[in-house]
């Protein structure tokens, strides 16, 4: 018997790749009953990083403690059970192509028509509306698209991991429990749409919020925009351009990554009383932080100026050294590391971020655990389901015979392979 603040919740996920499967991890490993649909071959995570037949590494952090049933999608019989699945549930999590759901009877309207009181959750690139809708969208073409790639003089820095993605899956879960708080208050389901667009768009609040009289030099710098690269303008140009059309405060000097004697760091005294604990403790040259009132006449030339005394500074002493010195005055500042060493960090076990599960197959493998910490309800980490593990029994659950059930594997449109699985344990 599952236990989680989602416990009895039943949940359909008709998704893939990150954003629909991760929230759905959420509400598995909150006690909710999970149904993924996967076609014949399985979500195309399975096999990202294939270590098992149709089990892949990054499966194995996104689809945690659901049912699996693995079906043709394309076939009528099908497609009529997954219906009556979706007539019983409390939510339904979508990230079809577009114009899919409508084609197979899966979406809202088509759901709500049965079953009023549902919750139903789907995911876009760019949102429901405009020029864009119904574009296809993936975590890197919309961290280029919003900007959220990181410009350098050397163009959008290497992307590594798909950020985007994991906001909307959160987005979505917080979205999800607070249609249900609506729907025990009035009985009354309803739709939710979560946009890569606007996940991107909330990642970069700081930079998308626009005062008329301080930020118009936005203006003038997209206007040089519209013709720089066709100009001959390199990437290196057009930041720094920006940077010298863009008003400035003296921040990169106390915010930002530093050269150590051994390694590097990470500082976050951008306030105005952390800048003046900081400059004190470096002994730094800064009038505009040390002389209330007093303003350079030319900022750029300053922030390079006391930028300049601290990557002085920081550079002389080894990383631990001035980690020690800052946690010691209450500044925050901390080392610049690999995510591997995370793995062997006693802060994340201490707290229970990091935590176990076992693979029937593989044993013991190391994730990380459900995002938030309840008192009373904990969540519980739970191990990946093999593709189509529970195929015949949700089957029979949308009111299937025995019969009925077996004729779908028998033409080919449904399948498990967990057998497979059991011959490599």
């Amino acid at each position: 018997m599952r236990t989680g603040p989602f416990q009895g919740l039943r949940v359909l996920e008709l998704g893939r790749f990150i954003a629909v499967p991760f929230c759905g991890q959420m509400l598995a490993e909150g006690g909710a009953d999970v149904i993924k649909v996967e076609d014949l071959d399985g979500d195309q995570t399975r096999h990202n990083g294939p270590i098992l037949p149709f089990e892949g590494k990054q499966f194995f952090n996104k689809n945690r403690g659901k049912r699996s049933l693995a079906v043709e999608l394309t076939d009528s019989d099908v497609v009529a059970a997954v219906r009556q699945l979706a007539s019983r549930a409390d939510v339904v999590l979508a990230n079809f192509r577009p114009g899919l759901s409508s084609e197979l009877g899966l979406d809202y309207d088509s759901v709500r028509a049965t079953n009023p009181r549902v919750v139903y959750a789907e995911n876009t690139a760019y949102g429901l509306e405009g020029d864009l809708a119904g574009v296809a969208g993936m975590d890197i073409v919309l961290q280029a698209f919003t900007g959220l790639a990181h410009m350098t003089e050397h163009g959008p820095d290497e992307l590594i991991n798909p950020i985007i993605d994991y906001a909307a899956a959160m987005l979505m879960a917080w979205g999800v429990s607070t249609a249900l708080y609506h729907r025990e208050r009035t009985g009354e389901g309803q739709k939710l749409d979560v946009a890569l667009l606007q996940a991107a768009m909330i990642l970069e609040n700081n930079q998308l919020t626009h005062v008329d009289v301080i930020d118009a030099w936005r203006g003038d710098f997209l206007e040089y925009l519209k013709g720089a690269f066709a100009a001959g303008e390199t990437w290196a140009d057009v930041v720094a351009r920006r940077a010298e059309m863009q008003p400035h405060r003296v921040m990169r000097a106390y915010y930002g990554f530093f050269d150590t004697a051994d390694g590097a760091i990470a500082t976050a005294c951008n306030a105005k009383t952390l800048r003046v604990k900081m400059a004190a403790l470096l002994q730094l040259d800064d009038r505009w932080t040390n002389e209330p009132g007093w303003l350079p006449g030319d900022v750029n030339a300053h922030e390079s100026f006391v930028r300049d005394q601290v990557i002085a500074k920081f550079k002389s002493r080894t990383t631990a050294d001035w980690v020690a010195t800052f946690r010691a005055k209450g500044l925050p500042i901390g080392p610049v590391r690999h995510s591997d060493e995370m793995f062997e960090d006693p802060q994340p076990w201490a707290n229970g971020f990091l935590t176990r599960v076992e693979h029937e197959v593989l044993g013991g493998i190391t994730v990380v655990a459900p995002p938030v910490r309840f008192s009373a309800t904990p969540m519980q980490a739970l191990a990946p389901v093999p593709l189509g593990r529970q195929s015949r029994e949700i089957l029979a659950e949308a009111g299937l015979s025995a019969a009925q059930v077996a004729s779908l594997f028998d033409r080919g449109v449904a399948r498990e392979v967990h057998e497979t699985l059991a011959n490599l344990a």
